[in-house]
């Protein structure tokens, strides 16, 4: 038998490393997400998948990240917390993605949170605005890519104080969960600091009979109401406000920037105000070229939802980029960097909580969301528009 010399068996060693680098630099990058595409948040959740989907199709056709194809598993939570963190870990053991996009709601982040820490996996808290999820327990994995729920009644409560200074009662409706209560906290002083005499209304989560809280606002005489829930109990006191003839001069609802508000309400919706993570009339390039490729996708304008989706995946390309595959390494970039993107400059503090994304405040004038307020050149309808 003829004997291998050890040079060939040194450069065919060679070759095999070779060929499994090359092997693996083929392997996709696999991430993963949960989204409530059903359920209680699926109205709105749903823009967040679209924005997730767009920005993983937009990438592959750019060639990947580092030339490597990425792989997006998507589940659908139901809406469900429980849900959820089952989900999460399924991506982690039987998916085996390397890091977590964040799903739809703070509550559902929240438990997926547990997960993603105790397996050591980066998550982006694409949609959490609870800040508090960071604030009563150290995270090292789990990072808020979206602006603090603690300010969601700060725009209203500006545009109050604009026009309407003589205004001087305010009615506050939130849900009781932790997102929406901080809010309420926060406002109720602000307001109190604005000297109005403030009533705060608290619903349980999915709840969509608010008859009694609307005869507690007319018998408070309620000049302006700042809703600080979920889109379907927004929509569903809404429409219980019209059919009870309740039109204060200021309303606003938190998820009111949602494009389906439009659809849901009609005429309706004219003079409603929101809070808005992003806007699609917002004037930079990136904006315009996301808006553009969303539009020819899905045929409709994007939410800050959509928005919100597009630039955690944006986030977490870079991080990719910058730090390789070892996940101790991302984490560490997006515990400590700030990054462009398309909803703005990512950037959070010492515990994991957003400080470079902002709300703006919005308004539905003739059948489009417009950022009122601030720097705004658009003028702000007050009152709003009786009921059609």
């Amino acid at each position: 038998m003829s004997r291998i010399s050890r040079r060939l068996f040194i450069a065919g060693t060679a070759a095999g490393l070779v060929g499994a680098r090359q092997a693996r630099a083929a392997e996709p990058i696999k991430l993963g997400a949960s989204v409530g595409l059903t359920g209680r948040l699926s109205d709105s959740a749903k823009y967040t998948q679209e924005g997730y989907l767009l920005w993983v199709d937009e990438i592959n056709a750019a060639g990947g990240i580092d030339g490597r194809k990425v792989e997006l598993t998507l589940y659908d939570d139901e809406s469900n917390p429980d849900t959820g963190r089952v989900l999460a870990q399924r991506l982690i053991d039987r998916d085996g993605v390397l890091a977590l996009l964040g799903p739809y709601a703070s509550p559902i982040t929240d438990a997926e949170a547990v997960v993603a820490e105790r397996a050591q996996v980066p998550m982006i808290g694409t949609l959490a605005s609870d800040s508090s999820i960071w604030s009563r327990r150290k995270l090292q994995w789990s990072f808020q890519a979206f602006p603090s729920s603690t300010y969601d009644h700060q725009g209203f409560l500006e545009i109050v104080k604009t026009k309407a200074p003589d205004l001087k009662k305010l009615a506050i409706v939130f849900e009781e969960t932790p997102f929406s209560v901080g809010a309420k906290e926060w406002a109720v002083k602000a307001a109190g600091a604005q000297g109005l005499t403030v009533e705060a209304y608290g619903y349980t989560p999915g709840a969509q009979d608010f008859r009694s809280i609307i005869e507690r606002m007319v018998g408070f005489g309620a000049e302006a109401v700042s809703m600080g829930g979920y889109y379907q109990p927004s929509i569903a006191l809404t429409r219980q406000m019209i059919e009870r003839a309740f039109n204060p001069p200021g309303y606003n609802f938190i998820q009111a920037a949602d494009g389906v508000s439009k659809n849901a309400l009609g005429a309706n919706v004219e003079g409603i105000f929101g809070r808005s993570a992003w806007e699609a009339t917002e004037d930079n390039d990136q904006t315009r070229a996301f808006v553009a490729a969303y539009e020819k996708r899905y045929q409709r304008t994007p939410s800050y939802h959509s928005a919100a989706g597009y630039a955690a995946g944006q986030l977490m390309a870079g991080a990719i980029k910058a730090a390789g595959t070892d996940r101790a390494k991302i984490r560490d970039f997006l515990a400590t960097q700030s990054f462009p993107t398309v909803m703005g400059t990512y950037k959070v503090n010492e515990r994991g909580q957003q400080e470079g994304y902002r709300y703006v405040a919005i308004q539905w004038q003739g059948g489009v969301s417009k950022i009122v307020g601030g720097k705004s050149p658009t003028p702000i309808i007050w009152p709003k528009p009786k009921w059609s």
